[in-house]
Formats: C-alpha cells, sequence, structure tokens
C-alpha cells in the first residue's frame, strides 16, 4: 500500500492521516488543507471511461443529468442576458446533455471529454460538432487563440491527478469577463448519494481521487489565479432524493430475484414454481420502486423544507469564479 507524503493538492508535508483502504488505493486526509486523496494518485486515462459503460454509458442525452441542480444554476446566473454572442466550453461534456441545453438557450457550444466514443454520438446525434477529445491543458495547448466567456467543469476536478494545470489552462482559455464554474462531490455532505451495490466505485478511486470541503475548493482555486465570486453546497434533486430513498430502504429483493432466476435456469423444464416465484419477486421489486419513488414524490418538499432547518448540506459544491486580473480591475 503506497504511503502518503507531500498533499498533491497543496504540497503540505505535514503528517497525513489515513482514513480507509479501498482496494489497493488508501484514502488519505490532510490536515493543511482539508482535502481527501488517493495513494497511488493517478487518473486512469481515457481507456478507462472509454470501457466503463456502467458509469458513462455510449449514449447522448438531450438533456443534463437530473440528479445535480449545477447546470440549471450556472445558466440561470446568465437570466436576462443575451447570450448568442457567449463561447460556452464544457469540460467533461460526456453525453452532451448540458451541451445541448446550453445551444438552445442561445450560446455557441465546445465540448470537451476523454470518451471518443460518446463524442462521435454527440456529433452525430446531437449535431454539436464543435467536441473535442482530449485534456483541458493539451486543448488550451492546441487552440492558443480560442477564448470561452463562460468554462464548466462539472464532476470533474475530483477525478484529475493535475488539477493545477486543469485550472491554469482554464484562466488562459477565458475571455475577459468571463467565469469559470466548478461543481463536485461535497465531501461535508449530510446525506450520502454513494451508498447501495455498485455506488461505492463512484466516488472511489479510480475514478474519483480526490474529496472536496467548500474551504478547500475555494483555497485551491484561488491559488490557481482566480477570486471566488460564488461558492455553495447545492440542495438535493428530487431523482437524487428518491435514488438515497431506495438505496436507504433495501429489503433483499433484487438479490432473491436473481437467486430465484438462477434456480430457474438449473431447474428442468418441467419445473414451473421456481419461474413463478420469480415472476412474483421481480413484479414485488416493480411495486417497491413504485412506493418509494412515489413517497419520495410525497415527503420532499418537507425535506426541501427541513434541510436548512437543520443545516443539512447539500451533495454538490458550487463555485463561480473569475480570473484575479479582472476582478482587481472592477
Amino acid at each position: 500500500m503506497a504511503e502518503a507524503e507531500a498533499c498533491p493538492l497543496c504540497s503540505g508535508a505535514r503528517d497525513k492521516k489515513p482514513l480507509k483502504e479501498w482496494r489497493s488505493y488508501r484514502w488519505w486526509d490532510c490536515a493543511e488543507c482539508g482535502i481527501a486523496f488517493v495513494t497511488p494518485f493517478k487518473n486512469p486515462g481515457a481507456a478507462f471511461y472509454a470501457q466503463y459503460a456502467d458509469l458513462y454509458p455510449h449514449e447522448a442525452q438531450e438533456a443534463p443529468d437530473a440528479m445535480s441542480f449545477e447546470y440549471g444554476e450556472c445558466l440561470s446566473s446568465f437570466a436576462g442576458r443575451e447570450v448568442s454572442a457567449l463561447r460556452l466550453l464544457d469540460v467533461g461534456c460526456g453525453a452532451g446533455g448540458f451541451l445541448n441545453q446550453a445551444r438552445k438557450r442561445g450560446f455557441q457550444v465546445w465540448g470537451l471529454d476523454f470518451d471518443e466514443g460518446r463524442l462521435k454520438l454527440v456529433r452525430e446525434k446531437l449535431g454539436i460538432p464543435s467536441v473535442h477529445q482530449g485534456s483541458l491543458p493539451d486543448f488550451a495547448a492546441g487552440h492558443p487563440e480560442e477564448r470561452f466567456d463562460a468554462l464548466t467543469m462539472f464532476q470533474v476536478i475530483e477525478h484529475l491527478d493535475r488539477p493545477a494545470d486543469w485550472l491554469a489552462a482554464a484562466l488562459r482559455l477565458l475571455s475577459p469577463g468571463g467565469r469559470l464554474f466548478i461543481g463536485t462531490p461535497n465531501r461535508d455532505r449530510t446525506f450520502d448519494p454513494f451508498q447501495g451495490p455498485g455506488m461505492e466505485e463512484v466516488d472511489n478511486p479510480p475514478n474519483h481521487l480526490t474529496r472536496w470541503r467548500a474551504q478547500s475548493l475555494k483555497r485551491f482555486v484561488e491559488s490557481s489565479g482566480f477570486a471566488v465570486v460564488e461558492l455553495k453546497a447545492l440542495g438535493v434533486p428530487l431523482p437524487l432524493y428518491a435514488l438515497m430513498l431506495r438505496n436507504t430502504l433495501r429489503f433483499g429483493l433484487a438479490a432473491r430475484a436473481l437467486k430465484v432466476d438462477q434456480i430457474q435456469h438449473a431447474a428442468p423444464a418441467s419445473a414451473s414454481t421456481p419461474g413463478m416465484r420469480a415472476v412474483l419477486v421481480q413484479a414485488a421489486v416493480k411495486l417497491k420502486e413504485l412506493l418509494i419513488n412515489s413517497l419520495a414524490f410525497l415527503s420532499y418538499p418537507l425535506f426541501r423544507l427541513a434541510c436548512p432547518l437543520f443545516g443539512w448540506q447539500g451533495a454538490v459544491l458550487y463555485c463561480v469564479a473569475e480570473p484575479k486580473a479582472q476582478t482587481a480591475g472592477h
């Protein structure tokens, strides 16, 4: 198991607190900047994202992920403005849903992602030609004349092993008056959506390499040449709330359905009872999901009211920043 030396984010050399092991990795806590990071600290590269279809399916989507408010927050910050002359670069554009939404709002949109297969679908199915494969530093080096009025990095920074290089590239690519928008999982979230079978894969390496607190993110962004103009934890959208309820209220029905299916396939063709049991268990699974989704819909308004009353923190940090040079000139 690799040992932690200097923090890869703040370079702090004080002893790091070991948090937990995850397969061949170990999580560490940096007391100097408040970031949790893993060793080995290495992004797995484009092949990982291309092959990990469970997390990153090869598809094009017309709308952004409904599990976070960050996309709507970003576009709402341009409310009342004419944006047809503004250029937006979405880093980690994935299936293209946010690009498509921003284009409908009037932006000239560009996208960047590691997965060329998904980018091909974005070009063909969404009709967005200006999407490119690779890292942000490489894109900035290959497009030195390009400038953007909005540069979004939603659910990206936690994947990076050279985040300072990516923010330096963002700084070079922003137009005068341009803004950087960052969204990342909140380390201090009250409710954890990354629970349940398969969900731990999402918030662990090699997928996620860092975990951020609000002050950690502010410190890092400002050390990279930006001034933070807005930083907050976003609330929990209804689809994410429903997912958390489903993960909390697990009774093993799906596992039993799978086991019964296995029995059915192993039994002789004349044995009809296991097949009937499988149908009943699978029907119970669907009924349970319907009931939990209904419960989520009915209780969601109360949940939204309770969050500020009890100081519950949302699952995503949302940060808006400007280059320090332009902030100083205001």
